[in-house]
């Protein structure tokens, strides 16, 4: 089974702190999930961020979409995609599975 996987960063949210401004303290982010055959699984959530580091700090006007994904992980991005791999499996299960009313005689 081939799944394609789609990433979005639907929001970033941000405020002043520590005397950085618009330090992005979360990111809202989606993965769509669809393995060309009509199965399809949107997952979308948040992630928290932890302070920055005032030493490395990008200034909220200058993140690109491929900076914010950095700070989600492979690790994080992998499981997620896992996830909506054995949904999309439950859906073509449940599609395939034999169910009937009847006697065996």
């Amino acid at each position: 089974m081939s799944i394609t996987h789609t990433w979005k960063i639907n929001s970033l949210e941000y405020a002043d702190k520590d005397g950085l401004a618009s330090v992005v303290n979360q990111v809202n982010w989606v993965c769509v999930s669809d393995d060309g055959a009509g199965h399809v699984w949107n997952n979308n959530g948040s992630v928290r961020l932890a302070d920055p580091d005032p030493d490395t700090f990008s200034a909220y006007d200058k993140l690109t979409e491929a900076d914010v994904f950095a700070w989600l992980g492979d690790e994080f991005k992998a499981a997620t995609e896992a996830v909506n791999v054995a949904v999309i499996q439950k859906l073509i299960d449940a599609e395939t599975a034999s169910a009937g009313v009847g006697v065996p005689w």
